[in-house]
């Protein structure tokens, strides 16, 4: 009897309970009884935003797993459509201690469970039996930059920064490596946030891909960056280890034709010290050929000067550097590091010339010889101390940085008399070499205080220092036939001293109103920079005040999509070369000469951009609309002298102007197809005179890339790389169309902990250089070919379960936390 009272209770509870539901129905449709989880997850140690951390809900009656998800690069999870009940959570990353939320409840009065702030501390043992099987996108979007996750693209393993920088949205790569962003030349590279000893390209050539977590593409900086480089910044975040214990990694490549490099990285972690230490190799040999052709136009007589050759790129050198982060409180880290090391770039070239006239006048052959050899010294120290006023980004950040750099750049042009068949003889029509030796060192100063007022809001101000200082000398000498010697040539030699400091402030201010998210900052340099040449009657001077502000917003566009935009002003500050006076000897036939009066560029750039995610993985596709003004436009200008010389010359001019947009697409499909690819579109145009005539031109440049990557198995891929780039016009020419791809596979081995790809660059042989140049007194036409189908093997050895530093992938942050770029 007490059984069927029992029965007869539970059965009225449950239509009572049902009822209930269907009162709530009646009353709001959308009442479907789930509600939400929500939370985020930090590194214990440091409280740094862990992304890619697993999230677990499971049921607490049972223990039954029901639910999950990984959190974003915020270190925030959300997880929807949880059925009212009871749960506990887990959260877990690879090389961290579990972490447990025990009693989570969702109801009717309790839709969404905030748990709040959940840390992981690392594991004292590596943890070898679980592996995270998701991929990172090839490319992430965060509000103020783009994010190139380096170890999506194995087309770029065994090489260098340049090659992950191939398959880049907003960037283009030419085939003698050469970067530029968003159609120019001119950004900044810093490497972990800090200058690099070696600057634009050379700095992107000598550093190994496999040394890089992922690269920053930062196209409209916040005032708390430095404002260098009108394009924007390039920002270079590299490996580091997160669990404790010994381990590392070891990379070596081999390539056809003089093609070597390799590398290795070791990491020993306790509890109050981190150590760090590595080294890289590269010996590679770029072969290529060019073609020349000009005509000379005097009156009704044309000249012509034709050359054909050889020209070879070669990439060498070393580095070791190393570090420690010391823990000296629970609040306080100092970090200090080290890096020295040695770089040779060299070129070399040769092949046949060929000059004569129409009407037609005496042929005259020679054979060229042409060797450049650049050698420099660097080291460099860097010093970094940060206090945490308490856990919620409430810190005080200082920063020292020394480098000092010496080198020698010897340079051969030679030219002998030859038949018509190109056999050289005896004779040279002209030999000349330059020996150029320089000694540089760079100083510089940062302190950064940064106060989170509320849950959105922020303040940030910093003060910074940099010194520069380079003295260079020139030693130009002829060739004596006679005597067999070198003589020294004073009219072209001189001696040069640069000084420049640049002393700023900046401040920014972010928060939020509703769903809107700002930004606004403003940035003041005071500039002093001195020239000092022997050959100069007195010395060049700059001593300037300058401002730049900046501006973000963000708003949501529902779940899945956001809008940005963004402003900001940037300079660009001529260089050592750009300003030295002196002439520099390419051959007989042309002569190029510095402008210690040219005055620095400055870019107002602007930005509107929409995401919008597909799906629950890691799709997505954009679209960015930009546009870039630049005043005081630095180029170069080619004259053609009375001597039938011609003389190269840097200037400025007036305005050029950028106006397009850019799309992105990532879309995965299934498990097995990824398709990353980009497409830009923009209206290219410059202004200016060049002795009292127009130079106003304007062209509708376009270009697009494209990377597909197939998982055959899980410890096996494919990948299909595509680069293209149109023409476009400059101050007196053009540059021409350029394709070309590459092919990789890559196969793990022994659980993962050793790799092999092999790859094949540029297997159609597409991969050509071109440019034209003209006014009415000549024409000048140039290509350059690199060697194609260059297969490459490289193998990876991972000691002790090695596995990158999270902490490094998001260390700017996302939303308007745009922390990080201490230079």
């Amino acid at each position: 009897m007490k059984n069927i009272v029992l029965i007869m209770f539970v059965l009225i509870s449950l239509g009572g309970f049902a009822n209930t539901d269907e009162e709530m129905k009646s009353v709001n449709p959308d009442d479907d009884g789930k509600g939400k989880i929500t939370g985020i997850v930090v590194e214990h140690t440091t409280e740094t935003p862990m992304e890619f951390a697993n999230i677990a809900v499971y049921n607490l009656m049972d223990s039954s797993l029901i639910t999950g998800g990984i959190t974003n690069e915020k270190g925030e999870f959300e997880i929807a459509d949880v059925q009212f009940g009871e749960y506990f959570l887990e959260a877990n990353f690879i090389g961290f201690n579990k972490s447990t939320v025990t009693t989570i409840t969702l109801d009717r009065g309790n839709r969404i469970s905030n748990v709040g702030e959940i840390e992981l501390s690392p594991s004292a043992v590596a943890i070898g039996e679980i592996d995270v099987v998701a991929d990172k996108a090839a490319v992430e979007y965060k509000l103020d930059k783009k994010v190139v996750n380096v170890s999506q693209v194995i087309s770029a393993i065994g090489g260098t920064a340049v090659d992950v920088l191939e398959n880049t949205p907003s960037v283009q790569v030419d085939i003698e490596g050469n970067v530029s962003l968003r159609g120019s030349g001119n950004f900044t590279v810093l490497i972990d946030g800090r200058p690099s000893v070696l600057s634009g390209s050379d700095a992107l050539r000598q550093i190994p891909s496999s040394a890089i977590e992922n690269i920053e593409i930062i196209t409209n900086p916040s005032a708390k960056y430095e404002p260098d480089g009108t394009a924007g910044i390039i920002n270079l975040v590299m490996k580091k280890n997160s669990m404790n214990g010994l381990n590392g990694i070891v990379n070596a490549s081999i390539g056809t034709k003089d093609k070597y490099s390799g590398d290795f990285m070791l990491n020993y972690r306790l509890e109050k010290v981190n150590l760090f230490f590595g080294a890289d190799w590269r010996d590679e040999t770029n072969y290529g050929k060019m073609l020349s052709k000009r005509e000379t136009y005097y009156n009704d007589t044309t000249e012509y000067l034709n050359m054909e050759g050889s020209r070879n790129f070669i990439r060498g050198g070393y580095a070791l550097k190393g570090g420690a982060d010391l823990y000296l409180s629970e609040h306080s880290t100092l970090t200090l590091s080290g890096e020295v090391g040695y770089s040779n770039r060299s070129n070399e070239g040769g092949g046949t010339t060929e000059n004569f006239t129409i009407p037609s006048s005496e042929h005259i052959y020679s054979v060229s010889e042409e060797v450049s050899d650049r050698e420099n010294d660097f080291y460099t120290l860097n010093m970094n101390f940060q206090h945490k006023f308490n856990d919620k980004g409430h810190r005080l950040e200082a920063s020292a940085f020394f480098s000092d750099e010496t080198g020698t750049d010897n340079e051969l042009e030679g030219e002998i008399l030859a038949d018509a068949d190109f056999t050289p003889g005896n004779e040279y029509l002209s030999r000349v070499s330059t020996l150029e030796t320089e000694d540089e060192q760079d100083f510089r100063f940062k302190l950064d205080y940064t106060n989170p007022f509320s849950k959105d809001g922020q303040f940030e101000a910093g003060l910074q220092s940099r010194m520069e200082r380079e003295d260079e000398y020139l030693d130009f000498r002829d060739y004596d036939q006679e005597s067999g010697s070198w003589i020294i040539n004073d009219e072209y030699s001189s001696g040069t001293n640069f000084k420049r400091d640049i002393h700023a402030a900046y401040t920014t201010f972010s928060n939020k109103v509703g769903k809107l998210e700002y930004m606004g900052g403003l940035r003041g340099e005071l500039t002093l920079r001195e020239i000092k040449n022997t050959k100069a009657d007195a010395p060049s001077s700059l001593n300037r005040f300058d401002l730049f502000p900046t501006a973000h917003l963000s708003y949501p566009l529902g779940e899945k999509a956001d809008i940005t935009s963004s402003y900001s002003r940037r300079i660009n500050r001529p260089n050592g070369r750009d300003l030295d006076p002196t002439p520099n000897y390419y051959n007989r036939y042309a002569i190029r000469f510095g402008n210690p009066d040219l005055k620095p560029e400055y870019t107002n750039s602007y930005e509107i951009g929409m995401l919008k995610r597909l799906g629950e993985g890691r799709s997505f596709i954009s679209a960015d609309l930009f546009r870039r003004v630049t005043n005081n436009k630095i180029d170069q200008t080619t004259v053609k002298g009375e001597d039938g010389i011609f003389y190269y010359y840097t200037d400025n001019f007036d305005k050029d102007y950028a106006t397009g947009v850019e799309f992105t697409a990532n879309l995965a499909y299934k498990k097995w197809l990824i398709l990353n690819a980009s497409a830009n579109v923009f209206n290219y145009r410059i202004t200016g005179e060049i002795d009292g005539e127009s130079i106003d031109r304007e062209s509708t440049n376009w270009g697009g890339r494209m990377n597909t990557t197939f998982k055959l198995a899980e410890n096996s891929r494919f990948q299909i790389t595509a680069f293209f780039r149109g023409p476009s016009v400059s101050v007196q020419g053009e540059s021409k169309a350029m394709f070309f791809s590459n092919l990789s596979y890559r196969h793990e081995f022994m659980d993962k902990k050793l790799s092999a790809t092999l790859s094949v660059r540029d297997p159609l042989g597409t991969a050509r250089f071109q440019r034209e140049s003209y006014d009415t007194t000549f024409y000048n036409s140039f290509r350059w070919e690199r060697e194609p189908r260059v297969v490459m093997l490289t193998l990876s050895y991972k000691i002790n379960n090695f596995k990158e530093d999270r902490r490094n992938s998001g260390n700017n942050g996302g939303g308007m936390n745009m922390d990080g770029g201490e230079f």
